[in-house]
């Protein structure tokens, strides 16, 4: 039973911080920063140890091709699952399955040392438990806190992800100096721990829904059914469509970036761990007020125009690093390209949570993932290609303007451009 302290509240509450006051959404705040300090560590920690071993920006780009490859495999299935499944318990299942993977891989690295096969499994672990977390909380969170409080949500949960995502990023670095990485894995094992914990403790809401139509008098479809049903729904809507192939489009331009800040930093900035950390640190930290932004500004109702034209100017800022290679502007740059990211995740985020049905949100987000990941791992090799063959500032400018080029195409199309969340009254979208 629900009770009352627990229950969605329904009364429109003035600032980020009042949605903390629903103790069950409270739980999974509390269990997603904690987990989130960890997981920065961590991969931190996996992004450097293969670094600082091979010297190679293409084993580099194995890394996040391991992780974003298990997210392609598994999406579909993890996104039916979480409208078939309690959600609580599937996420305290990817909790514990990825802090007993890590808990492996540190035994590993004191008995036998480093092995990049190793490292890429444990990448591909991680990556597919994730893939089945992140849908399963980003639909249970609108039905935990109710319609009038999702964007609040959202921006609380992107700052507070931002500002400790910038200060794991810098301390994972500062441990890394000073201890090694198994300590950083070992940190991010027990976090993860801390929140299945913290959800286990979440009561009222176990975020388990039947299908659109199933009931205890019919016979519910199977998943291959759910499949198809959720290909269905997001072909019939296609601003939502365009929205995730622009995700595919940027995603794969920026993949060949994100993933070699490290080579970045060593090489054009001629730093080491700390510099790679503080330039990941300011990117993640840029998110912050970039999730204020969107909540307090009300953008969900433009998020289409929103999505493109902060993308166009997020390729300008790639071009920048790729320009002018020296830590104050990297660092600005960084900064500029996470807030961006902030104000368009964030916005993106509430806008869906507020459009596709609850019962058809673990699908949506399954779906999302395979359409706008697939191509990831794609950009990751070649860029790590260019950046063996010709080296960062090529390999940084066409990322850059493919970015830009890519965002600034969907201008022209009147679906993207109109998608939003018009008001809580009319319960449309544009």
């Amino acid at each position: 039973m629900k009770s009352e302290s627990d229950a969605p509240d329904t009364s429109v509450r003035r600032g980020m911080f009042s949605v903390l006051h629903n103790k069950n959404f409270a739980r999974l705040f509390s269990a997603g920063a904690t987990s989130t300090a960890g997981f920065a560590i961590g991969q931190v920690a996996l992004t450097w140890i293969v670094w600082s071993k091979t010297s190679s920006s293409l084993d580099v780009a194995y890394i996040g091709v391991s992780f974003i490859a298990a997210a392609v495999i598994f999406s579909l299935a993890a996104g039916a699952l979480v409208d078939r499944h309690e959600r609580r318990k599937l996420m305290v299942l990817s909790d514990l399955i990825r802090a007993g993977t890590l808990a492996v891989l540190v035994a590993f690295l004191l008995v036998f040392g480093f092995d990049l096969l190793s490292i890429l499994l444990v990448a591909f672990v991680l990556g597919s438990f994730t893939t089945l977390f992140q849908p399963a909380e980003r639909a249970l969170t609108p039905e935990v806190v109710g319609s009038e409080q999702i964007a609040h949500a959202n921006a609380l949960v992107q700052t507070s992800t931002s500002v400790i995502q910038f200060a794991s990023n810098t301390a994972g670095a500062g441990i890394i100096a000073l201890t090694g990485v198994v300590a950083a894995f070992g940190l991010n094992t027990i976090t993860f721990i801390i929140s299945a914990v913290l959800i286990s403790g979440i009561v009222g809401f176990s975020g388990k829904k039947l299908p659109a139509g199933g009931g205890t008098t019919k016979k519910r479809p199977s998943m291959v059914e759910d499949v198809r049903d959720g290909f269905r729904y997001i072909g019939q809507n296609r601003a939502l469509l365009e929205l995730t192939l622009s995700a595919g489009i940027g995603n794969f331009f920026l993949s060949m970036v994100f993933q070699f800040f490290v080579v970045y930093a060593g090489v054009m900035l001629k730093g080491g761990v700390l510099v790679y950390g503080v330039v990941s640190g300011l990117f993640a930290l840029g998110w912050a007020p970039g999730a204020f932004i969107s909540a307090r500004f009300r953008t969900v109702r433009y998020a289409g125009k929103i999505w493109i034209f902060a993308g166009v100017i997020e390729g300008a800022c790639v071009v920048g690093l790729a320009l002018l290679p020296y830590l104050i502007p990297a660092f600005t740059l960084a900064f500029t390209m996470g807030l961006l990211l902030g104000l368009t995740n964030t916005t993106w985020l509430t806008a869906v949570q507020l459009i596709v049905p609850t019962e058809m949100q673990g699908r949506y987000f399954g779906l999302d993932q395979l359409g706008s990941f697939a191509v990831i791992p794609v950009g990751q090799v070649l860029g790590g290609v260019i950046i063996a063959a010709s080296g960062v500032v090529p390999d940084f400018a066409i990322a850059g303007i493919g970015t830009a080029a890519g965002a600034g195409l969907f201008i022209f199309s009147p679906y993207l451009r109109n998608l939003g969340w018009k008001s809580p009254d009319t319960h449309g979208a544009g």
